[in-house]
């Protein structure tokens, strides 16, 4: 059982993320409505082919897994 101290801790975490969240989310659309992508072009190529490089096939989107570390903090 983790101590009251650090489980207080990542409630204070999780409450700072959920106000914090929404602003970052406008932050980012905003810069992706801005950018300019023709611009850009061989730069986001670029990118993607890199990602296409080291790409792996996953069996999820990863959220069981998150869940599943986030309910072992709080046990």
């Amino acid at each position: 059982m983790r101590p009251t101290s650090e489980i207080a801790g990542f409630r204070e975490w999780f409450a700072r993320w959920k106000r914090v969240g929404p602003i970052l989310e406008e932050i980012k659309r905003e810069e992706l409505r801005d950018y300019d992508f023709a611009a850009n072009r061989e730069e986001i190529e670029s990118l993607l082919e890199i990602g296409m490089e080291h790409a792996q096939p996953r069996d999820g989107s990863g959220l069981v897994e998150l869940q599943r570390r986030l309910r072992e903090l709080f046990e």
